[in-house]
């Protein structure tokens, strides 16, 4: 009959050291988790920092719905024209030496 206690008692030794390991790990984890969260927070108040020293953003753009019609046309012109000769300007900064116009 002593056997059995002998039996109930590793048992429970061997839970309870089962159970000592899972919490040491898991004091591990919190502790890693707390490190974290404190290199998080300081991210964020430098982040904060950063966009309270760069002050508002520009105010939103208003919709050209109601304006001159001509006047956009203009705009629009002058920016395709624009456009396109940034963009041969780039073509021809790519094209090899013998093959650029000389002016």
């Amino acid at each position: 009959m002593w056997w059995w206690v002998l039996i109930w008692v590793l048992l429970a030794l061997v839970a309870l050291g089962y159970l000592a390991t899972r919490a040491w790990g898991l004091w591990g984890q919190v502790k890693e988790l707390g490190a974290e969260v404190r290199r998080a927070s300081d991210t964020v108040a430098a982040l904060q920092a950063q966009a309270d020293r760069l002050g508002d953003p520009q105010p939103p753009v208003q919709p050209a719905i109601f304006d001159d019609p001509r006047q956009l046309r203009r705009e629009r012109e002058a920016t395709r024209a624009s456009l396109k000769q940034q963009r041969r300007a780039r073509q021809a900064s790519r094209r090899p030496a013998w093959a650029r116009h000389l002016d």
